[in-house]
C-alpha cells in the first residue's frame, strides 16, 4: 500500500445495510445463539507519531536516507568479514621478526586513526541534529555517516590483519575480532536511530552514541593503545558532569520564572528554552563519553568543544528568555547566578581539553622556566628600539633564569654522581654569571634609554643569556621539541589515513577517471610513506635518549611533508568531480584536517632539526654499519636454509626496486660530494641522513631478491654485493668527517673522489649480480635503436592527442561548476561561471584543429580562458569571505606555505632589498589588518570574511617574496631563518581566518571571541618575528626603510606647518626673535652634512654602519625641522610669506634627504660601476645643494634687501629639481583626471602675471609672493601633467606631447623667474620690456598644455570653468563630503557614563541613529540633483558651453550655493552629533543644527526644480529615492527625530532639576525676585537672537538668484 502524505477528503455518512430479499435456508431455520462484545481496553500512545501522518521527508533528507542505509550495509558487511582473520605466510627469523613487529604498529596506528575518525563522527552526529530539523544540515550528518563508514571498512582489514598477528606470537586474536565486532553492532544500532524518518526519542540516540564511545574505548584497549591518562579521562567526564549538574540548576530556576509568569506566550519560551538547555548539556555528556577514548584526536578535541559552546549558546537563550519573561530582580539574581554556575563549570571543562591538546605540563622539572626564558629573550630581539620594552621584558628574564639557576642547583644537590653534580654546578655558575651581566646591561638601557649602543648591549647579554640556558637545559629544550615533533607527526599519519580512506570511499561516486587516477596515485606514495613516521614516532617513544631514533623521526617526518602536500592537492583537485555531497564533504575535511596537520608537522621538525641537526652524520654513519651487519644476518639465514621471503615480496618487485634504490643511491653521492666540498656541515649531514635511507631501501631490496631467487649461486652474489656497497658507503662517509675537519685540503678531496669511485663500482655490480641483467641491457639497447627510428614519425601524432587528452579532462569540470553555481543562487556568481565557461569552446575547437596557422588563435582562448578562471577565483573568494567561509582561505594560505618551502621555479629578477622592501611593507599591512579584525569583532562582526580575505592575498603576497628573499640573502642561514618566520606567521594566520569564520556565523559566540583575540594577538607576534628577522639579514637597508618613512612623515607635518603659515596662523612663542634659533639652525643643518657624508660612504660599508648613517640623519633631519618650524614662528605671522620661504627650505632638505636614503639603499652591497651608484651621488649632490640653499635663506631671512631675491633663487632650485623628476622614466605614483591637470594650469598664468608684476616693481614682498606662488603652482603642475598623461586610457602620442610641453612650461617658466632675478640685481628698462616675450612664451605652452588634456578626453571633454560643470562638480563634491560625515558619525560612540545616566545614554543612541539617517539621505538628495543637473545640460536646457552663461550661471550659482549649503549644515550636525555625545555641547545646538540641514534641503529641491521637467525620470528619481518615498520628506523625517529625542532630553533634563527653597523669608524673596530677574534677562536674549535671525535671512536673500526669489514661499 502506498502512502498518500498530500491528499485530503471529507468523510461520507451513510449506513451500511443493503436492501435485499429474505427466503428461508435449505435446511430450514436455525437456532441463533447471543452474547456481548468484550470491554475495551483502555491504550494510550503519546510521543510518537503515525507514520501515514508524518510529513513528507524534503530531499536533503531523503539523500540522508540512502547515505545512511548504504553505510550500513557497509557496516555490515564489515561485521560479517571479522568473523576469521588474516592467514600470515610462513615468516623466517631475521628481518622477518623486525617486519612482524613494525607491520603490529602500523596496524595500531591505523586501527586507532580510524577509531579516532569514527568517534569523532559519531560526536559530529549528535551535535549536527541537535536543532530545529529543519536547520538541520542534512550534507554534514551525511559526511559524518560516510566517515563512520568508510573507517569502520577500512579498520576492520586492519583488525584481521592484527589478530592474526597476535595470534601468531600466542595472543588472543579472537578477543580483538569480538571487539571490533561490538564496534561494528553498536555504529549499526546508532545509525538506525539517526534516520529522518525514525520517530524514537532523542535520548536512544544519545545512548547509542554513548555505547559507541564504550565499544571504541574496549577496542584501544586491547590493542594497547590507551595512550590517553585515565586520570585525564576520569576528570573529564567529571567536568561534563559538574557542567550537567550547573545546568540542572539552571532549568530549575527558570522553571521558576515560568511558574510566576502570566503571559502563556513567554512562560512557553522560558520552558522551551529550560528545556533546550537540558538536552544540550545531555548532548554534552554523551559527546563526552563518546570521545573519552580518543581525546588525542584534534577532531575529537573539536568536536567536544563544539558541544560546549551549544551549552553556552542555550544557557544565553535561557538567559534572555527569563529577563523577557520577568521583572523580578530576584528571580532574575537567582537565574543569573545558575547561569555563572554553569559558564564556570563549562570554561574548566574547555581548558581541561585545551590543556591537554597543547602537551600538557612543561618536560623536566625547569621546562617552565627555560620555555620562558627562550620567549622573552624573543621578545628582546625584536624589541630593538624600544628601550622601555626591552627593559621591561629583561626584568621577566632576570626572574626566570633565577628561578632555572635554583632548579639546577636543587638538581646537583640531589645527584649522587660527583661529576654530574660537577657539570650541573657549572651551568649553573655561567647561567648566572649570563644573568649578571644582562642585569647591568638592562641597567645601562634603563639609564639611557634613547642610546642605541646600550640597547645593542642588551641584545647581546639576552643573547649570551639564550646561548647559556641552552647549554644548561638542553636536554630539557630537546625533549621537548622531540615531544612536540612525535604529537604532530602522530596527528600528521593519522590524517593522513583517514584521508586515504576518504577517498577509497568516494571513488565509486567520481565520474572524472583522470582526476582519481592521480588521487589514487598520490594516495599509494602518502600510504608507503606513513610506515617509516609511524616507526619513526615508535622508535622515539621507546628510546627517548636516542640520538639515532630522534634523527629517524626527524628524517621521517620531513619526507613525509612533500607527499601529503601532493596529496592535499589532489584530493582538492578531485573534489569537484564528486557526485555524492556527504563524501565530497568528507573528503574536503579530512584534506584540510590534513593540510593543517602537516603545516604542524613542517614547523615541528624544522625546530627539531635545529636542535638535533648536528649528529646527523654520526648517525648516518652507524645506520649504515648497522645495515651491513642485517645483510650479513641475511647470508647466514641462507646458507642455513632459513631465508624466507616477507609478505608481498615478488622476485620482480624486489629487482625493481634495487635498481631505483641504486639510482638513488648514486644520485644522493653526488649531493654529498656537493656539499662536501662547500663545507657547509648542516647540509653533509642531511645529505649522509639521505644517502642511509636509500641504503635502507637497497638492502632492503636485496634481501628481497635473495629470498625469492630460487638460484643459489645468485642468491649468494646479489647479498655479497649489497654488503660490499654498504662497507664502501661507511668509508665515504668517514671519508666526508675528515674533509669536514680540513676543510680545502687537496688530498682529502682527492680521497673522497677515490672513495666515491669505489662506490659507484660496487653499486654497478650489485645491479649486475640480479637474475637476467645482462639479457635485460641488450634487449633495452635494441630497444632503444628501434625507438630513435620511430621518434621521428610519432612526434606529429603525439601532440594532438595529448592535447585532446588535456581538453577531455578539462571538460569534464564544467559540470559540477555549473551545477555548483545554480546551488549558491548567485547571479553575479553564475554570470561568472558563463564567462568562464564560454571561453573553452574556442579552446577546445583550435586544440582540435592543431594547425600551424590555428596556434596564435590557440594561444589567444588559453589566455582568455586563464584571465576567466582568475576572474572567477577572486569572485569565489570575495563570495566566500562574505559568507563566513574561509575553509578556501586556508588552503590559500597552506598553499603558499608549501609553494615557499618548495623555494621559487625561477631566479630572483631584484636583489634582497627590494624583496625586504616589499616584505616590510606587508608585514605592516598585515599587523593593520588583524587589528582591524580584533576592532569588527566587536563592532561588526560581518566585515571579518572581507578582512580574512584580504590578510590570506597579503600573506600569499609576502609568502611570495620570503621565497626570493631567501634566495637572495647573504647566508643561507639568514634564508631559512625568513622562510621559517614566515611559515610560522601562515600558520597563526590560519589560526585567526578559521576564527573569523566562526565568529561570523555565530556573532554573538563569546569563546570564539576570545579565541579570535588570541589569535589575533599571535599573528602580530609573529609579523613583529618576520620584522625582526628581515633586519637581522640586512639591519641597515631596514634601517634606511624606517628612515624613509619617518622622513615622509616629516615631510607631512610640514605641508601642515606651512598651510598654518600662509594662513596667517603662524605665532611666535612669547617675544623671541628670529636669531634666539638662528645658531641652532645653523649648526643642525651642519651636522646633517655630515651625516650624509656617513650616509654616502654606508652604502659601501657593513650594514651595522649603515643603519647607524640612517638612524643618525634621521635624528638630525627631525631636529631641524623642529627648529626650523620655531624659527619661522619667531618671525610673527604678520609675514607669512617669509616663514613659507623658510618653511620651504627645510622642506627641500627634508626631500633630498629622503630621495638620498631610497637611493642608498638602494645602492647598498653594489659595485662601484653599478647604476645605483651613481643615482647615489647625483642624490647626495641634491642633498648638499639643498642644505647650502636653507643656510643662505636662513642668514638672508631677516635683511629686507636680499631675502627675496634668495627666495627667487631657492624656487628657480627646486623648480629644476621638480623637472628633473618630471623627465625622469620613472612612472607617478598615481593618475589623475584631464580636468584636474586643466585646473593646474590655471594657477600657471596667475603665478606667470605675478612674475611680471614683481619684476615692473623689483619691490622684496612681491618678489617673496612671487616666489612662493611660482613654486607652488609650477610644482602642481608638473605632476598633474605626468599622473594624467600615464593615464591608462590615454594614447601615447597624446601622452609624449603633454609630457613634452608641460616641460616646456616649466623651463619657460623658469626662464621668466631667471629673467626677474636679473632685472632685481640690475634693473633697466629694456630687462623689463622683455618680460612680455617671457610672459608670451609661457602662455603659448600653457595652451597648447590645455589642447593636450582635451585630446586626452576626446570628444567627451568639457571646460571645466563651465557653471554648469562647476555645479555638477560641486554637487558630487558636496555628496562625497556628506559621506565623509556619515562615515565619521559610524566612528562615533556613547561615552562612558556613570550608572546613574543610563537615560541620557539612550538619548546618544538617538542623536547618531538620527544623525546617521539625516548624513544618508541628504547624500542620497545631493547625487539625485547631479544627475539632475546632468539631464538638464543634455535637454539643452543649460547649454553645455553657453554663448552667454549670465542666465544659466546664475541658475547654476543658485545649485551649487544650496549643495554647499546642504553639506555645510550636515558636517555642522555632525559635529554638534560629536559634541552632544561627547557632553561638550547643548540640545539646543543639536536642535538648531537639524532645522538649518531641513531648510537647506528645501532650498536644493526648490533650485532643481527651476528648470526641471517634472515628467523626466531624473525628477522622479529626485523625488523618490530608493527606499524614501520623497527626498524632501525623507531628510525632514529625519530631522524632525533628531530634533524630537533632542527636546525631549532637555525637557526631561530640565524636569530632573532639583530646586532648593529657601525657608527663611528674606532668603524665600530674593530667590524669587533673582528667579524673575534671569527670566526678564532670557526673554530680552530671546527676541534679540529673533531679529538677528531675521536680519541674516535679508542679507542672504539679496544675493539669492532669481528663481529662488520667486519661490520664496517654498523655502520658507
Amino acid at each position: 500500500m502506498q502512502q498518500q502524505f498530500n491528499r485530503m477528503g471529507k468523510a461520507e455518512t451513510g449506513c451500511v445495510a443493503l436492501p435485499a430479499i429474505m427466503r428461508s435456508g435449505a435446511g430450514g431455520p436455525e437456532s441463533f445463539q447471543k452474547g456481548s462484545m468484550p470491554q475495551a481496553k483502555q491504550h494510550i500512545t503519546s510521543g510518537q507519531m503515525h507514520r501515514g501522518h508524518m510529513p513528507p521527508l524534503t530531499s536533503a533528507q531523503q539523500a540522508l536516507t540512502g547515505t545512511i542505509n548504504s553505510s550500513m550495509q557497509a557496516v555490515q558487511a564489515a561485521q560479517a568479514s571479522l568473523d576469521d582473520f588474516d592467514t600470515l605466510p610462513p615468516l623466517g627469523t631475521d628481518a622477518s621478526q623486525a617486519w612482524r613487529k613494525n607491520k603490529m604498529d602500523e596496524s595500531k596506528h591505523e586501527i586507532h586513526s580510524q577509531v579516532d575518525a569514527i568517534t569523532a563522527g559519531t560526536a559530529s552526529m549528535v551535535n549536527l541534529t541537535a536543532g530545529d530539523p529543519a536547520e538541520t544540515d542534512y550534507t554534514a550528518v551525511g559526511c559524518a555517516v560516510t566517515t563512520i563508514s568508510s573507517n569502520l571498512t577500512e579498520m576492520s582489514k586492519g583488525v584481521k590483519l592484527l589478530a592474526a598477528l597476535m595470534e601468531d606470537e600466542g595472543g588472543n586474536g579472537q578477543q580483538l575480532l569480538g571487539a571490533a565486532k561490538n564496534l561494528a553492532s553498536a555504529v549499526s544500532d546508532m545509525l538506525k536511530t539517526a534516520q529522518p524518518a525514525n520517530t524514537e526519542p532523542r535520548q536512544n540516540l544519545l545512548q547509542a552514541a554513548g555505547n559507541v564511545g564504550q565499544a571504541s574505548g574496549e577496542l584501544l584497549s586491547h590493542i594497547g593503545e590507551t595512550d590517553t591518562d585515565p586520570q585525564f579521562q576520569d576528570m573529564l567526564m567529571q567536568l561534563a558532569k559538574a557542567v550537567a549538574n550547573a545546568a540542572a540548576a539552571l532549568v530549575l530556576k527558570a522553571k521558576n520564572v515560568a511558574q510566576k509568569t502570566e503571559d502563556s506566550a513567554q512562560q512557553n519560551r522560558v520552558i522551551a528554552a529550560a528545556t533546550q538547555c537540558a538536552l544540550s548539556t545531555s548532548q554534552l555528556v554523551a559527546c563526552t563519553r563518546v570521545v573519552a577514548p580518543t581525546i588525542s584526536s584534534p577532531v575529537c578535541q573539536e568536536q567536544l568543544i563544539e558541544a560546549g559552546k551549544l551549552v553556552a549558546k542555550s544557557v544565553e537563550g535561557c538567559m534572555e528568555a527569563s529577563q523577557m519573561a520577568t521583572n523580578d530582580e530576584g528571580l532574575l539574581k537567582q537565574v543569573g547566578q545558575a547561569a555563572t554556575g554553569v559558564t564556570q563549570a563549562l570554561n574548566e571543562l574547555l581548558q581541561h581539553i585545551k590543556q591537554y591538546s597543547s602537551g600538557g605540563h612543561p618536560i623536566g622539572r625547569h621546562g617552565e622556566a627555560t620555555d620562558c626564558i627562550l620567549d622573552v629573550t624573543e621578545k628582546i630581539f625584536n624589541a630593538m628600539g624600544n628601550a622601555g620594552e626591552m627593559v621591561r621584558q629583561a626584568r621577566i628574564l632576570a626572574q626566570a633564569t633565577s628561578d632555572l639557576v635554583n632548579a639546577i642547583k636543587m638538581d646537583a644537590e640531589g645527584e649522587s654522581d660527583l661529576e654530574n653534580s660537577r657539570k650541573l654546578l657549572s651551568a649553573a655558575k655561567l647561567l648566572a654569571d649570563a644573568t649578571a651581566k644582562m642585569v647591568e646591561a638592562a641597567k645601562g638601557a634603563a639609564a639611557n634609554p634613547d642610546s642605541e649602543e646600550q640597547q645593542q648591549k642588551l641584545r647581546e647579554a639576552a643573547e649570551g643569556l639564550r646561548m647559556a640556558t641552552n647549554a644548561a637545559a638542553q636536554n630539557a629544550i630537546k625533549k621537548r621539541l622531540i615531544n612536540n615533533l612525535e604529537n604532530a607527526a602522530k596527528q600528521a599519519a593519522a590524517a593522513a589515513t583517514q584521508t586515504i580512506a576518504a577517498a577509497q570511499h568516494a571513488a565509486s561516486s567520481n565520474k572524472n577517471q583522470a582526476a582519481q587516477q592521480q588521487l589514487v596515485q598520490s594516495c599509494k606514495v602518502v600510504a608507503e610513506q606513513i610506515p617509516q613516521l609511524v616507526q619513526g614516532v615508535r622508535g622515539s617513544q621507546s628510546q627517548p635518549d636516542s640520538p639515532s631514533a630522534q634523527l629517524a623521526l626527524i628524517g621521517a617526518s620531513q619526507n613525509f611533508l612533500q607527499p601529503g602536500a601532493k596529496m592535499v592537492t589532489a584530493c582538492k583537485a578531485t573534489i569537484p568531480t564528486i557526485n555524492d555531497q556527504a563524501s565530497a564533504m568528507q573528503l574536503s575535511q579530512c584534506a584540510k584536517n590534513l593540510a593543517s596537520s602537516l603545516a604542524e608537522l613542517r614547523t615541528a621538525s624544522q625546530k627539531a632539526q635545529d636542535a638535533c641537526g648536528q649528529l646527523e652524520i654520526d648517525n648516518a654513519l652507524n645506520m649504515v654499519r648497522d645495515l651491513e651487519k642485517n645483510i650479513q644476518d641475511a647470508k647466514a639465514s641462507a646458507q642455513a636454509g632459513k631465508l624466507k621471503p616477507l609478505p608481498g615480496e615478488t622476485l620482480e618487485k624486489c629487482s625493481q626496486d634495487l635498481g631505483t634504490s641504486t639510482k638513488a643511491v648514486m644520485s644522493g653521492i653526488a649531493q654529498l660530494l656537493s656539499e662536501a666540498t662547500q663545507g657547509d656541515e648542516n647540509y653533509i649531514g642531511m645529505s649522509a641522513r639521505d644517502i642511509a635511507q636509500t641504503l635502507k631501501s637497497l638492502a632492503s631490496a636485496a634481501r628481497g631478491v635473495a629470498a625469492t631467487t630460487d638460484d643459489p649461486a645468485t642468491r649468494s652474489a646479489v647479498l655479497d654485493c649489497a654488503g660490499d656497497v654498504m662497507d664502501k658507503s661507511a668509508n665515504l662517509i668517514e671519508e666526508t668527517k675528515r674533509a669536514i675537519a680540513k676543510p680545502g685540503d687537496a688530498e682529502c678531496q682527492q680521497r673522497l673522489a677515490q672513495v666515491a669511485k669505489a662506490v659507484s663500482q660496487a653499486l654497478n655490480r650489485c645491479v649486475n649480480s640480479l637474475p637476467g641483467q645482462r639479457d635485460v641491457d641488450n634487449a633495452i639497447r635494441t630497444v632503444g635503436e628501434a625507438s630513435r627510428s620511430l621518434l621521428a614519425d610519432s612526434v606529429s601524432t603525439a601532440s594532438p592527442l595529448r592535447s585532446r587528452v588535456r581538453v577531455s579532462q578539462m571538460a569534464s569540470y564544467f559540470e559540477p561548476l555549473i551545477m555548483a553555481a545554480i546551488g549558491t543562487a548567485s547571479k553575479i556568481l553564475i554570470l561568472w561561471i558563463f564567462n568562464c565557461t564560454s571561453h573553452p569552446y574556442p579552446l577546445v575547437y583550435f586544440s582540435l584543429l592543431q594547425a600551424a596557422h590555428m596556434q596564435n588563435a590557440l594561444e589567444d582562448s588559453v589566455q582568455m580562458m586563464k584571465e576567466a578562471v582568475d576572474d572567477l577565483g577572486a569572485t569565489l573568494a570575495e563570495a566566500a569571505s562574505a559568507a563566513g567561509a574561509v575553509g578556501g582561505m586556508v588552503d590559500s594560505i597552506n598553499d603558499a606555505i608549501n609553494k615557499m618551502e618548495d623555494g621559487p621555479a625561477d631566479e630572483p629578477d631584484g636583489t634582497f632589498v627590494d624583496y625586504q622592501t616589499t616584505m616590510v611593507k606587508t608585514a605592516k599591512a598585515i599587523a593593520v589588518t588583524v587589528q582591524e579584525m580584533v576592532t569588527k569583532s566587536n563592532t561588526n562582526p560581518d566585515d571579518l570574511g572581507g578582512l580574512a580575505n584580504q590578510l590570506t592575498n597579503n600573506f600569499g603576497n609576502l609568502a611570495n617574496e620570503a621565497k626570493y628573499a631567501a634566495l637572495t640573502a647573504e647566508n643561507d642561514e639568514i634564508g631559512s631563518h625568513i622562510k621559517k618566520q614566515v611559515g610560522e606567521l601562515g600558520f597563526t594566520c590560519t589560526g585567526l581566518v578559521t576564527k573569523a569564520g566562526a565568529l561570523q556565523c555565530s556573532p554573538n559566540d563569546t569563546f570564539t571571541k576570545k579565541e579570535l583575540i588570541e589569535s589575533a594577538r599571535k599573528v602580530s607576534e609573529k609579523v613583529s618575528h618576520v620584522l625582526a628577522s628581515l633586519q637581522a639579514g640586512n639591519r641597515g637597508t631596514q634601517a634606511c626603510i624606517t628612515a624613509a618613512s619617518a622622513v615622509s612623515g616629516i615631510i607631512a607635518d610640514l605641508d601642515t606647518t606651512i598651510m598654518f603659515a600662509t594662513a596667517g596662523t603662524l605665532n611666535r612663542e612669547n617675544a623671541e626673535t628670529f636669531a634666539d634659533h638662528r645658531e641652532c639652525i645653523l649648526k643642525t643643518a651642519k651636522a646633517l652634512v655630515e651625516d650624509t657624508k656617513l650616509l654616502v660612504s654606508g652604502a659601501g660599508a657593513s650594514q651595522e654602519k649603515l643603519a647607524q648613517a640612517a638612524q643618525s640623519s634621521v635624528s638630525t633631519i627631525t631636529k631641524l625641522a623642529d627648529v626650523v618650524k620655531l624659527g619661522a614662528a619667531s618671525l610673527g605671522s604678520e609675514d607669512p610669506e617669509t616663514q613659507v620661504v623658510l618653511i620651504n627650505a627645510v622642506k627641500d632638505v627634508a626631500k633630498a634627504l629622503g630621495n638620498l636614503i631610497s637611493a642608498t639603499k638602494a645602492a647598498a652591497g653594489k659595485p662601484h660601476d653599478d647604476p645605483s651608484m651613481l643615482q647615489l651621488k647625483s642624490s647626495a649632490k641634491v642633498m648638499v645643494t639643498n642644505v647650502t640653499s636653507l643656510l643662505k635663506t636662513v642668514k638672508a631671512v631677516e635683511d629686507e634687501a636680499t631675502k627675496g631675491t634668495r627666495a627667487l633663487e631657492a624656487t628657480i632650485e627646486h623648480i629644476k629639481q621638480e623637472l628633473t623628476v618630471f623627465c625622469s622614466s620613472d612612472p607617478p605614483p598615481k593618475t589623475t583626471t584631464p580636468e584636474e591637470f586643466i585646473r593646474m594650469t590655471k594657477g600657471i598664468t596667475v603665478a606667470t602675471a605675478k612674475a611680471v608684476a614683481a619684476g615692473n616693481s623689483c619691490r622684496q614682498e612681491d618678489i617673496i609672493a612671487t616666489a612662493n606662488l611660482s613654486r607652488r603652482a609650477i610644482a602642481d603642475m608638473l605632476h598633474s601633467c605626468k599622473e594624467a598623461a600615464y593615464h591608462p586610457e590615454v594614447s601615447k602620442d597624446v601622452q609624449m606631447r603633454a609630457l613634452r610641453y608641460g616641460n616646456e612650461c616649466a623651463s619657460g617658466y623658469l626662464g621668466l623667474l631667471e629673467h626677474v632675478l636679473v632685472i632685481i640685481q640690475k634693473p633697466t628698462h629694456d630687462l623689463k620690456q622683455q618680460l612680455a616675450n617671457f610672459s608670451k612664451r609661457v602662455a603659448g605652452s600653457v595652451t597648447e598644455l590645455i589642447q593636450a588634456a582635451e585630446a586626452m578626453k576626446g570628444t567627451e571633454w568639457v571646460d571645466p570653468e563651465d557653471p554648469t560643470v562647476i555645479a555638477e562638480n560641486e554637487l558630487l563634491g558636496a555628496a562625497a563630503a556628506i559621506e565623509a560625515a556619515a562615515k565619521k558619525l559610524e566612528q562615533l560612540r556613547p561615552r562612558t557614563k556613570p550608572k546613574e545616566a543610563d537615560e541620557s545614554l539612550n538619548f546618544e543612541e538617538q542623536i547618531l541613529e538620527a544623525a546617521k539617517s539625516i548624513a544618508a539621505a541628504t547624500s542620497a538628495l545631493v547625487k539625485a540633483a547631479s544627475a539632475a543637473q546632468r539631464e538638464l545640460v543634455a535637454q539643452g536646457k543649460v547649454g553645455a558651453i553657453p554663448a552667454n552663461a549670465v542666465d544659466d550661471g546664475q541658475w547654476s550659482q543658485g545649485l551649487i550655493s544650496a549643495a554647499r549649503m546642504v553639506a555645510a549644515a550636515t558636517n555642522n550636525l555632525c559635529e554638534a552629533a560629536n559634541s552632544a555625545v561627547q557632553g561638550h555641547a547643548s540640545e539646543e545646538k543639536l536642535i538648531s543644527s537639524a532645522k538649518q540641514v531641513a531648510a537647506s534641503t528645501a532650498q536644493l529641491l526648490v533650485a532643481c526644480k527651476v528648470k526641471a521637467d517634472q515628467d523626466s525620470q531624473t525628477m522622479k528619481r529626485l523625488q523618490v529615492i530608493p527606499l524614501e518615498p520623497a527626498a524632501g520628506n525623507a531628510v525632514k523625517r529625519a530631522s524632525d527625530n533628531l530634533v524630537k529625542a533632542a527636546q525631549k532630553a532637555a525637557f526631561d533634563a530640565q524636569d530632573d532639576q532639583a530646586v532648593v527653597v529657601k525657608s527663611k523669608m528674606v532668603g524665600g524673596i530674593a530667590q524669587i525676585i533673582a528667579a524673575q530677574e534671569e527670566m526678564l534677562r532670557k526673554e530680552r536674549e530671546l527676541e534679540e537672537a529673533r531679529n538677528k535671525l531675521a536680519m541674516i535671512r535679508k542679507q542672504q536673500y539679496k544675493f539669492l538668484p532669481s528663481e529662488l526669489r520667486e519661490d520664496e514661499g517654498h523655502v520658507a
